[in-house]
């Protein structure tokens, strides 16, 4: 089997994924609202130009071979996958939300490229490789007109409570010293999104304060918004952005920037024969040309965030303890 053509293919769609997302960095860092990483152009052109031109590079007898040829397109999706990891490991998280798009992507335009390959040969070839790897570019343009919605969505989550509704109620509004084995495991936190630490409250009113210490320095505040005693503790989102910015999270999914922001968010008790029914409430908004795609994984890290938090509060509350705090 002749490995050189598949290698040169795996370079030229590698390189290609890198220059497009190092001209969308630039673009977000100078804040060109016409070149983004959240785009058409990026997310979806891109990968399916990468498979293309991968597989219109190999030899005619390989793309001919449906059973191998598949493979070769996933290729330049990893390439560009582990150099970024190299260069920025933060990007992790990013990588772990793009591969699902970009692999099915990356397959379809394998098929097309190893389709052109068998049909036009040697012909053409110039141009052929100058529309796939001018192909994202060209987008950028195009879906200029398209405008990002903004779109509001909520997720919640529930939890029985062996404890008495007085007790979690009383325990809600301040959370102080979360060990890490106190939170359930969730992919979410695996691959770097930091964990809750603390939340204090100096009094429970409205308009009051609720302070949210998260690990790698991310602060941010809850200003209570209404209060029934023992059945509803809701509050707005207030994001500080230069903790952002210490804790170095992927700048791709950054909340309270432009994409993607937490709003609100509330605590819902309800009692039934000594239970207590505890449910996690957050609602945010997202503002891309893709909302499908980004309301999956909003809604995915939403669920894990919630389950492990609600977790936590079921086994501090079910500790016998006999002054029924938090400690």
């Amino acid at each position: 089997m002749n490995y050189k053509a598949p290698i040169m293919g795996f370079i030229w769609g590698t390189l290609l994924f890198l220059l497009c997302a190092l001209a969308a960095t630039y673009g977000e860092k100078h804040s060109l609202e016409w070149l983004q990483f959240v785009s058409f152009a990026m997310l979806i052109v891109t990968p399916i130009s990468v498979g293309a031109l991968t597989l219109f590079l190999i030899p005619i007898k390989q793309a001919e071979d449906k059973s191998k040829r598949k493979y070769y397109a996933f290729l330049p999706v990893f390439g560009w996958s582990i150099i970024s990891l190299i260069v920025q490991w933060e990007t992790i998280i990013c990588i772990f939300m793009l591969l699902p798009l970009y692999l099915p992507l990356a397959f379809l335009g394998g098929k097309i490229g190893a389709g052109m390959k068998v049909k036009y040969k040697s012909k053409y070839k110039a141009g052929i490789i100058s529309c796939f790897a001018l192909a994202p570019f060209l987008m950028i343009p195009l879906e200029q007109p398209l405008t990002a919605k903004s779109l509001r969505y909520s997720v919640t989550n529930s939890i029985q409570i062996n404890a008495p509704i007085e007790r979690v109620w009383r325990n809600l509004s301040n959370i102080e010293n979360i060990k890490p084995s106190e939170l359930k495991w969730n992919i979410s936190h695996f691959i770097g999104l930091p964990k809750p630490q603390k939340a204090t409250t100096k009094v429970v009113e409205i308009g009051a304060i609720r302070e949210i210490y998260w690990e790698r320095g991310v602060h941010f505040q809850e200003r209570i918004t209404n209060i029934i005693p023992q059945k509803l503790l809701a509050y707005d989102v207030i994001i500080d952005e230069k903790s952002m910015e210490i804790a170095e999270l992927d700048t791709h999914i950054t909340v309270g920037d432009q994409y993607f922001n937490v709003e609100s968010g509330y605590y819902y008790l309800s009692e039934h024969q000594g239970q207590t029914y505890l449910s996690l409430t957050t609602s945010y908004r997202m503002t891309t040309k893709i909302n499908w795609y980004g309301k999956f994984w909003a809604n995915f890290v939403l669920d894990d965030f919630h389950a492990s938090v609600l977790h936590m509060i079921k086994l501090r509350n079910e500790k016998k303890n006999p002054s029924n705090e938090f400690i």
